[in-house]
């Protein structure tokens, strides 16, 4: 089961958060963008052996994290705007992805 929610603040430093709740991997890759910059936080969790690998079109892959079993591992990524993030895993991963952006922005994550 997949929760996506949007939540947004009115002010001048207003920003605008989707949150993808987990388990989060139904399929091998999430991918998000936005029309504005913006940033991916992660709280996930792995089985043995499991990993992510980040990378951002145009600029390549940024991050690889072994997940420690048992262990909840978390992480924020940015990306300039019009670019896609790409979350890949091997394993079995589960937990939580937060975009964040700029208000008004069209931004979105999918699996």
């Amino acid at each position: 089961m997949v929760i996506i929610t949007e939540v947004e603040k009115k002010s001048s430093s207003s920003s605008n958060m989707i949150t993808v709740v987990g388990p989060i991997w139904n399929n091998a890759t999430w991918t998000c963008t936005s029309n504005n910059d913006f940033i991916v936080h992660g709280a996930l969790r792995g089985l043995p052996t499991s990993q992510i690998a980040i990378g951002i079109s145009g600029i390549g892959t940024q991050s690889l994290y072994q997940l420690n079993p048992g262990y909840l591992e978390s992480f924020s990524v940015g990306s300039p705007a019009g670019h896609t993030m790409s979350i890949t895993s091997t394993g079995t991963v589960t937990g939580f992805l937060t975009l964040q952006t700029k208000a008004g922005s069209t931004a979105n994550c999918t699996q």
